[in-house]
């Protein structure tokens, strides 16, 4: 059943606000922050229903409530593409003019060797994400870095499983990228959110997927790991940026 404008707005408020604390949102706290012309007794009622609806749940005893795939999912297309069946798009309206700036005078250099700009390809993109990222060549062959820290010092990362997650990840991460090529490449811009996520070696997290053509005119990739309630202008803005000035070189 489609949703109104009204509880659009609502989920929407609920995921950016979920996004800045990691804490469940409460109608008292949207009725206070977001400067909705109804108050929180209505507000908790749109959210009972978005709730049946599938777009919320209630963790434990708490009286807020997080997201859920399916919301991020709409809060995607919803923002940022033409039709809701269709890959996401975005543009640099994610960005600041000074992270955009960044991005161009950062990687419109010549560089000595495709090691060292994709070295700071994922620099960058993991600076500015504040995720990890990843960036690399066709096939695996070169892969490249930055961001562990940025992902363990979330608290969806804090416990001892979820670190082990992700070391084991680390360190098979050359096979992971060789049978997940063909599966990943397909678009330019893509987005998989939790059970979507193609890395079985970590789950509950969101990757945001890149394609752009090295100098040499090889492929190359870069993805953005992060927890599912990141910053998806943001970060799919910087993808699809750093595709642009990549390919342009």
């Amino acid at each position: 059943m489609p949703i109104t404008d009204r509880q659009k707005g609502i989920l929407w408020a609920v995921i950016e606000e979920y996004a800045k604390k990691a804490e469940p949102v409460s109608s008292k706290a949207l009725s206070q922050k977001r400067g909705f012309e109804i108050g929180a007794p209505m507000i908790r009622k749109e959210m009972n229903q978005l709730e049946q609806y599938g777009f919320l749940i209630s963790p434990h005893t708490s009286a807020g409530r997080v997201p859920t795939d399916k919301a991020y999912r709409l809060y995607i297309q919803g923002n940022m593409s033409d039709k809701s069946n269709e890959t996401p798009k975005t543009n640099k309206e994610g960005l600041t003019s000074k992270e955009a700036e960044k991005v161009v005078v950062s990687l419109q250099k010549k560089w000595p060797d495709e090691q060292s700009l994709l070295k700071e390809i994922s620099r960058l993109a993991s600076e500015i994400s504040k995720e990890l990222s990843i960036a690399g060549a066709a096939g695996g062959g070169n892969l490249s870095i930055f961001g562990f820290s940025n992902l363990i010092d979330e608290p969806e990362f804090s416990s001892f499983a979820k670190v082990s997650q992700l070391m084991h990840f680390m360190d098979n991460m050359d096979h992971c990228f060789h049978s997940l090529w063909d599966k990943l490449m397909y678009e330019n811009l893509q987005v998989f959110i939790g059970d979507e996520n193609p890395i079985k070696e970590i789950d509950e997290i969101t990757l945001i997927t890149g394609k752009y053509q090295l100098p040499d005119g090889d492929d190359g990739f870069i993805f953005i790991i992060g927890p599912k309630r990141m910053n998806y202008r943001r970060n799919m803005a910087l993808v699809e940026h750093i595709n642009e000035v990549i390919s342009s070189l």
